[in-house]
């Protein structure tokens, strides 16, 4: 079945969103082998049990990609399951640091209960892992390159928030509403759809993920459109399923590079 595609207007922001897909996937590809000596698809042999301490294999993690200015770190937090695992990410330029000794700028969170301090090892627990991994890096990494690619114009894209009422919203809507955000949640987005859905073409793939609920995977699209659901023509939305097309279009043509960091559906 041939792939029908969308036409994607701008032809210019499209040739940046390539520029800016090549600086994210070399990223990704220099570190995948390191990477995959400590994080596989599924669970290692050398994990017996149904479980295993994360402090460990986040240190044996942290040998294998600090070189690439990555760190992980292991936070405890209450509000995690004690048997569950939660991972966050952020990204901090280099030049904010006041530590110059550790020159990284993209920190991996690992979220566990202190009464847990352990995850799961099962193949469905690694598959997440691994997937969600690259998934968080790579968004990251978006915002690492972000400023090489762009139109000048971009830092004046911050769009207002039109929630008066619900401050969480609002400040949902204030942060999801920056231009490197609604840029990266696309990547995002279309990177599902694109993993989650490979028999799927764009339409279809994209009603999927715009309906995806699951009770251990969260998608991100309902993540990005719940700041919105009283505005669905916030201008944060128009342009997240723009970017969203132009996103898809450049990986669809790509796919080697992910079925490589062996990312597969859920």
């Amino acid at each position: 079945m041939r792939r029908v595609l969308p036409k994607y207007k701008g032809r210019g922001r499209f040739v940046q969103l390539v520029a800016l897909h090549k600086k994210i996937t070399d990223d990704a590809l220099a570190m995948r082998k390191d990477v995959e000596s400590v994080l596989t698809p599924v669970s290692q042999r050398r994990y017996s049990g149904p479980s295993m301490y994360i402090a460990p294999f986040l240190s044996r993690l942290n040998e294998v990609t600090i070189p690439f200015k990555v760190h992980n770190e292991l936070i405890e937090d209450i509000s995690v399951d004690p048997a569950g695992l939660e991972l966050t990410a952020q990204w901090t330029p280099i030049w904010l640091k006041t530590k110059p000794r550790r020159q990284v700028d993209i920190h991996l969170e690992w979220h566990v209960h202190p009464r847990g301090r352990r995850c799961g090892v099962q193949t469905e627990d690694w598959q997440r892992r691994h997937f969600y991994f690259w998934s968080y890096l790579m968004h990251e990494l978006a915002h690492r390159h972000q400023n090489n690619h762009r139109s000048d114009d971009v830092d004046a894209q911050k769009f207002i928030p039109t929630a008066d009422e619900d401050d969480d919203v609002r400040d949902l809507q204030m942060y999801l509403g920056d231009f490197d955000e609604v840029e990266a949640y696309a990547h995002d987005i279309a990177l599902e759809m694109v993993v989650w859905f490979p028999t799927l073409g764009y339409r279809a793939a994209f009603s999927q993920v715009k309906k995806f609920r699951h009770n251990l995977v969260d998608g991100s699209y309902p993540i990005f459109a719940v700041a919105f659901d009283k505005a669905p023509k916030h201008p944060a939305m128009v342009l997240l399923r723009k970017k969203i097309q132009g996103w898809y279009r450049i990986m669809d043509t790509h796919r080697n590079i992910y079925r490589t960091l062996q990312l597969g559906p859920l």
